[in-house]
């Protein structure tokens, strides 16, 4: 990530972030790995900043096919 991340920032893990999108944990490790996703690590863990997962939201990343073509279809309403 650019920049230091401000110290209030929210942290999330790879299985929140994969609950929350309805896909699952290796999916979410693929993003990260591919740098669709950006994440830091501290203490060995990979955490997911909440700036990073609305990032990805609004550009379609990490949603699962089904979600992804119907947020497509009210957008285009």
């Amino acid at each position: 990530m650019a920049g230091i991340m401000q110290e209030n920032q929210q942290l999330y893990s790879i299985g929140k972030v994969a609950v929350r999108w309805g896909i699952s944990k290796d999916t979410v490790r693929r993003l990260i790995d591919s740098a669709e996703l950006r994440s830091v690590t501290i203490a060995a863990r990979r955490l997911i900043p909440l700036s990073e997962i609305e990032r990805a939201e609004l550009l379609g990343v990490g949603i699962a096919r089904k979600k992804r073509s119907d947020a497509g279809e009210e957008q285009a309403r």
